[in-house]
């Protein structure tokens, strides 16, 4: 058998102690799905609460980190719809131990796409979560409309960044929270009309000065915990709360009575959750975008394949903004 190098925890617990890179057997990739030889992968947030044994799709090790890739498809199971060559970009199996952390990884059929030859490997390989949730949250569940304003926590993180682009397409104003003067002048950048620190400002006064009062349409929260409950008070009358995710650490608890007292809404967006023919509609929307300029994946930080402890630290510590990259064996030229 092939013999490949992979960053695997054999348990969950502190990365710098259970991350290794080891020696193990090449996959063979089951009925519809690819065995891939790495050229990307997206880095994020979940990387890290998943060797901890913090993130719900992984429910036991060995964890294999790594959600999005792009690459070569080395071996097709039965049924694929891909072959032997085809670069592809898609989601691991990382929820089996097969992440893109990997110089080979496994992607199921209904996550993958041929990946279009304007996009360049590292952009190929963060595009699918970060654009794939926005869309979820601001044309599905939120349906933000031309007009309204849309308060973005975490906005220099992959998806806060997806959704300030996203929802400057659709034509919205955006109002960006970050931590420091970079990641605000970065949000700046890709389209946000305002930015607020709020490590030295009141983020909800600053909404509401910035909103003469109203306050905004829509929350976009991938934050959660203490200050993403503090954002309802931000929300205008019939407002939407986007739950994405919990990079704080905890899921919000959302006041209950002023989401009653605002005639708001609370919804939750699980974009791997919707239909599979939405699914490909909005991929190959967002990709139209990307096409003709509309929206384009920032990359920050770049990392190579032995640089990983690196990686963890960093997401430990908290991220620099855009995308971050890990380049696997594969990468084109």
């Amino acid at each position: 058998m092939v013999k490949m190098k992979s960053w695997r925890a054999d348990q969950f617990g502190n990365p710098a102690d259970v991350l290794r890179l080891v020696d193990i057997e090449v996959p063979e990739p089951p009925e519809k799905c690819v065995a891939v030889r790495v050229a990307s992968t997206g880095i994020g947030g979940p990387d890290y609460l998943m060797i901890k044994g913090g993130y719900p799709t992984v429910k036991a090790p060995p964890v294999s980190p790594g959600q999005e890739v792009v690459g070569t498809v080395v071996a097709a199971g039965a049924g694929s719809k891909f072959k032997v060559g085809d670069r592809v970009m898609g989601q691991t199996l990382y929820y089996n131990g097969w992440g893109g952390y990997a110089e080979y990884c496994l992607v199921p059929d209904f996550r993958t796409y041929l990946a279009p030859d304007w996009l360049s490997d590292d952009e190929a390989a963060g595009f699918i979560i970060p654009y794939k949730t926005a869309y979820a949250a601001l044309v599905t569940r939120t349906e933000l409309k031309p007009g309204e304003t849309m308060l973005v926590l975490g906005a220099a993180g992959s998806s806060g960044v997806a959704a300030i682009q996203l929802g400057k397409h659709l034509g919205a104003r955006i109002i960006a929270v970050a931590s420091s003067k970079d990641k605000l002048d970065f949000c700046k950048s890709i389209g946000a009309d305002d930015a607020i620190n709020y490590r030295t400002d009141h983020v909800v006064e600053q909404v509401k000065a910035l909103t003469g009062g109203k306050g905004v349409d829509v929350v976009f929260d991938p934050v959660g915990g203490d200050f993403a409950e503090a954002m309802v008070e931000t929300l205008a009358p019939q407002g939407r709360f986007a739950l994405i995710g919990y990079s704080s650490g905890r899921w919000p608890t959302i006041d209950a009575r002023q989401i009653v007292l605002k005639d708001c809404s609370v919804v939750g967006v699980q974009a791997s959750g919707r239909p599979q023919a939405e699914l490909e509609e909005s991929m190959q929307a967002m990709l139209e975008m990307a096409k003709n300029g509309s929206i384009k994946l920032p990359i920050g930080r770049t990392f190579e394949f032995d640089e990983v402890p690196a990686v963890i630290e960093l997401l430990k510590a908290g991220p620099p903004p855009g995308k971050l990259i890990l380049h696997g064996t594969g990468k084109s030229p």
